[in-house]
């Protein structure tokens, strides 16, 4: 991260993993918040880290509530990014769009993020770690 993103991008956390968990997990926006009322765009950047000692198969959902959209439109509120098998200690950095309209009112968005370890294939969930977000729209 450079400068101008740790004076201007809002940082949730840095990458540290729950108890058990098998990733370590950080996120921020970049603006740091959604101009309300308009149609702009906020980009929602995703660090990903395998901390266990073993290759796993992983995806990300990002689910956004009812004013928000993935597209510019509004309609895809549910995204699934499929990672495939990300090997131990290694990091992924991921960037997604998150829309508003001219219907989005200001206030306080939560958006939920779903980290999923699988085995054999996508439809085998092995574990998940959960993690609410916060997006402010002015």
């Amino acid at each position: 991260m450079g400068i101008l993103d740790s004076l201007f991008g809002k940082s949730d956390s840095d990458l540290s993993a729950p108890k058990g968990s098998p990733f370590a997990v950080s996120t921020s926006f970049r603006p740091m918040r959604l101009m309300g009322r308009s149609q702009s765009s906020v980009e929602l950047l995703l660090a990903l880290q395998n901390v266990s000692e073993k290759p796993q198969i992983c995806s990300v959902v990002i689910e956004l509530p009812k004013s928000l959209g993935f597209d510019g439109v509004g309609l895809h509120k549910t995204k699934e990014l499929r990672l495939g098998a990300l090997d131990a200690k290694v990091r992924k950095d991921m960037a997604v769009s998150i829309h508003g309209s001219s219907m989005t009112q200001p206030g306080l968005y939560r958006l939920k993020l779903t980290v999923y370890s699988h085995y054999r294939d996508y439809t085998h969930v092995l574990n998940s770690v959960s993690k609410t977000l916060e997006l402010r729209v002015v």
